[in-house]
């Protein structure tokens, strides 16, 4: 088992890491005083990004930081799901088959990162391994994951289920609630204390469900080829299922209940990245099916293995969104801006961490998603009139749909730089406009 681990850190070291901005910047900005929610946009829960706030103040605003946290995390999630397939399998050569399989699928689903889907894996499998011998552990860590990734809260439906069906006793069941809870009612009086509650409630519940699915851009479902992975995942439990059927109790249909819910959490912007947890419940049922007399369902799998050719691909790549022109722009910013206010309208927002600059307040990123709704763009404007940046670094529009990412503009926005600076140099394709003075 622990060389299995090594081998599955060891194969992401080699692999290109993506460095996702918001995993350095969100917490970043809230070391320099902004305020989650409110001073900045942020859609998910707050748990990873303080979680990476506590890291980063002890061992400083580093990619290798960034790096060896999630690497920790990765070996931890393999060491959780080796514990949930022998407790559910009994036998740790199966155990250790089904971690096998886990270690061969996840670099293929675009597992050399940190994001929310990652961080949810952990507390996911931690709450599947305690349902039936601690009920309070588990919704604790269900409560977790959901405040994590709010679609994680989904999982718990199933599980509540299945108590239900199980004759659970009602004390126990309260249990479980009392688990869930806990840690959600503490999250509402911080908010609350901090007078946070109603952005936090727009970004992470009213956002998502009411104003995402109506903007052009946003969703994004899968193509041929992610099709055809699903397909093959679902192919292969439908034949273990069907071979073994008079063998799989409840808790297989418990998984696959959690299974389907994690794949749903994946829409509607779909990417493989997406099914991360969804990969490790998968693998958790590989293993339960393995325990069975009939191993048939197994060849079904074997087309995904294919897509390794893809990851080896990027074998030796510097990390994504931290290569040499990024680390070279924002030795370019921190020569020209010092400590002045900057904003960045189109380069990502990991340079504010490798400049050590910061935006106005609030701060939101060039995402049509967020500049399109509401009066977003009236508010940055707003805060620049207070506290103007005296630098925009501003990407110019590529080609393409008029919201799509490198194309879109925020008019407004537009429109108040070209009023209020002028151009003063261009760095690559990015223009550098200076704040004219009043």
């Amino acid at each position: 088992m622990i060389i299995l681990i090594i081998i599955h850190i060891l194969i992401l070291s080699n692999l290109q890491f993506t460095a996702w901005p918001e995993m350095l910047s969100f917490p970043y900005m809230i070391d320099k005083g902004f305020l989650i929610y409110k001073d900045f946009h942020h859609v998910y829960q707050p748990f990873l990004t303080f979680m990476l706030l506590g890291v980063y103040k002890v061992f400083g605003f580093k990619i290798i930081v960034l790096k060896v946290f999630t690497y920790i995390l990765i070996a931890l999630i393999d060491l959780m799901l080796y514990l949930n397939i022998k407790k559910i399998a009994g036998k740790k050569n199966i155990a250790i088959l089904g971690l096998g399989i886990y270690v061969l699928l996840q670099p293929i689903f675009d597992g050399n990162m940190l994001w929310y889907d990652v961080g949810v894996i952990l507390p996911v499998l931690i709450s599947v391994y305690f349902i039936n011998s601690n009920l309070f552990l588990s919704g604790l860590f269900v409560a977790i994951a959901f405040l994590i990734k709010q679609q994680a809260l989904l999982i718990g439906l199933p599980i509540f289920i299945y108590l239900l069906v199980a004759k659970t006793k009602i004390k126990d069941i309260k249990k479980f609630l009392l688990g869930c809870l806990s840690p959600i009612a503490i999250l509402v009086l911080l908010l609350v204390k901090y007078n946070l509650f109603n952005d936090y409630f727009f970004w992470t519940f009213k956002f998502p469900i009411f104003y995402l699915p109506k903007i052009q851009g946003y969703a994004i479902n899968p193509n041929l080829q992610e099709y055809i992975i699903l397909g093959i995942m679902a192919l292969t439990l439908f034949v273990g299922m069907v071979s073994n059927y008079k063998k799989i109790n409840i808790k297989f249909y418990l998984l696959m209940s959690i299974l389907f819910f994690l794949v749903l959490s994946a829409f509607p912007r779909f990417s493989l990245f997406h099914l991360q947890p969804a990969i490790a419940i998968f693998s958790l049922l590989i293993g339960y099916l393995f325990s069975l007399k009939s191993k048939y369902f197994v060849f079904t799998i074997i087309p995904l293995f294919f897509l390794w050719r893809n990851v080896l691909t990027t074998a030796g790549y510097e990390d994504r969104f931290y290569e040499t022109s990024e680390k070279k722009f924002a030795e370019e910013i921190k020569q020209t801006v010092g400590k002045d206010r900057i904003y960045l309208l189109g380069p990502s927002s990991i340079e504010y961490v490798m400049s050590s600059t910061i935006p106005p307040k609030p701060w939101i990123e060039n995402y049509v998603w967020h500049f399109e709704i509401l009066d977003l763009q009236e508010k940055v404007i707003d805060g620049w009139v207070i506290d103007p940046p005296k630098y925009i670094y501003w990407t110019k529009s590529e080609e393409g749909n008029w919201y799509d990412l490198g194309t879109y503009q925020p008019a407004k926005i537009v429109e108040y730089i070209e009023e209020n600076y002028e151009k003063k140099e261009e760095i690559e394709n990015i223009e550098v406009w200076k704040l004219m003075k009043i």
